[in-house]
């Protein structure tokens, strides 16, 4: 009967314990299985997190909201009150300084501003039979009159179907060829402006088929003459790309200082909070400094201390996995020490008698290892989830807010709409048993059996034929 058979029907010779033995293991297993998927899954979540950062920090002019005696509502209450409320704009020095700052890649300036249509219907006394809607442009913006026609409508945000409104276009000043947001315009025809443009202008699609333009044609603003050079694309009609000029053309025409925004790019993620630390300080608390990523930098951060305390979580069940094997073999090799002894004086060997055990050990730990499978099937993804709920945060980002702090809400094209915290970002983290999960499972199993044999190993090497045969 060969050695390696011998140490499988073993292993039935004490139905009772080998049965608890194994339950044991394959709840340990399981556990061990369960937290590594959790590690896997955490980590290929971390991974598109990772590559979805924004490293984009903003900065722009804040509003007071203190009151006055003619508005006790605590806000302005009419154009000029508004003007004032609004902080003054960015300087050509403070971005310059900017660029400047540690770990700030680069950064550019933008000018914001609104076109009202001179078609525009003043329905405000009701007439059409409906509530009517207005929307006002920045403040500090450039803001004027064009021929353009806005495709909005007040059913775009909601309102009844015999509402009216009156909606400004956008109009952005860059000096560059990205957004606010540090993508490149997509020019689905003609170009981008050059500096050379000061009557030139790039239009959403939207825009441009609303007003039934394309490249080279001209419309009116400011009381001006601009040609279309470029045609961008946009994901929907309420993108800020509707009319794009250069930022020396809406200050000149609409009479703005300086800047309305300044948009920084950090050389990493991770020093995102740092740069708008010293953006803040150094543009002051009238100044509002935000970063889009904050409650990305949450997730991430959130999500790496799960992998590792699934890390660490699987490396215990690992052990203990290995500690019963390691009990369960030791306390065999005492009870069957009379037979080690005959074994060695009949002629075995170390080897052969340290093969016999190592097979009733894997013997253990394989059918554990089929039950722990199952566990970890059952139970992966539902562990996963819990430690990731238990562990990101379902808070506001703790992104820097600037003077206003951390911003929860923001307004959308049908109203407030929550802002994304980390646990939006998160979700639920798919977790499931795959090749790369059984060959990590086929490793453990090898694992345990290594190291839970170890020690008992070395006992039988010690056992003397003559000391067992003298004691009987």
């Amino acid at each position: 009967m060969s050695v390696a058979f011998r140490g499988l029907r073993n292993v039935l010779r004490n139905k009772i314990r080998t049965s608890a033995v194994v339950l044991v293991l394959a709840v340990a297993i399981g556990l061990a299985l369960s937290l590594l998927v959790a590690n896997l899954a955490v980590s290929d979540k971390l991974d598109t997190l990772r590559a979805d950062l924004d490293t984009r920090i903003t900065a722009h002019p804040g509003v007071a909201m203190g009151g006055n005696d003619g508005n006790k509502g605590g806000g302005p209450n009419n154009k000029s009150d508004q003007k004032s409320a609004q902080a003054a704009n960015l300087t050509a020095d403070q971005l310059a300084k900017v660029k400047k700052l540690d770990h700030v890649a680069s950064a550019d300036a933008f000018v914001s501003g609104s076109l009202t249509p001179k078609d525009a219907k003043d329905d405000s006394d009701g007439k059409a039979g409906g509530p009517h809607l207005e929307l006002r442009g920045d403040a500090n913006g450039a803001n004027g009159s064009t021929d353009l026609k806005s495709d909005l409508t007040a059913q775009d945000f909601g309102a009844p179907a015999k509402a009216t409104g009156s909606f400004p276009i956008n109009v952005t000043g860059v000096e560059g060829d990205r957004d606010s947001f540090g993508n490149k315009y997509d020019i689905t025809s003609g170009r981008m402006l050059k500096a050379s443009d000061d009557r030139g202008a790039v239009l959403s699609e939207q825009m441009a088929k609303h007003n039934h333009l394309k490249v080279g044609d001209t419309f009116s603003a400011y009381g001006k003459t601009f040609t279309v050079v470029g045609i961008a694309k946009t994901a929907s009609k309420f993108d800020n790309v509707s009319v794009v000029m250069r930022a020396e053309t809406i200050q000149d025409l609409g009479d703005v200082d300086g800047y309305t925004s300044i948009s920084a790019t950090a050389d990493d993620p991770k020093n995102v909070d740092a740069v708008v630390d010293d953006m803040q300080d150094l543009l002051g608390k009238a100044v509002q400094v935000e970063s889009g990523s904050g409650a990305a930098l949450d997730a991430v951060n959130d999500l790496e201390t799960v992998s590792e305390m699934s890390w660490i979580g699987f490396l215990v069940a690992l052990g203990c996995a290995a500690v019963v094997v390691f009990f369960t073999l030791t306390m065999t090799v005492r009870e069957r020490r009379k037979e080690v002894g005959v074994l060695k004086a009949i002629g075995g060997t170390n080897r052969g008698v340290i093969t016999q055990f190592v097979a009733e050990s894997v013997t253990l730990v394989v059918g554990a290892a089929v039950l722990g499978l199952g566990v970890a099937t059952l139970a992966a993804s539902a562990l996963t989830n819990v430690l990731v709920h238990s562990n990101v945060g379902d808070g506001g980002s703790n992104g820097k807010g600037g003077a206003a702090g951390p911003v929860l809400a923001r307004m959308g094209p049908d109203g407030p709409h929550r802002v994304k915290t980390a646990a939006d970002l998160v979700g639920n983290v798919a977790a499931s048993l795959g090749p790369q999960t059984l060959l990590w499972g086929a490793a453990v199993v090898l694992a345990i059996a290594i190291a839970g044999s170890a020690i008992p190993a070395w006992l039988i090497a010690r056992v003397r034929p003559a000391e067992v045969l003298r004691g009987e």
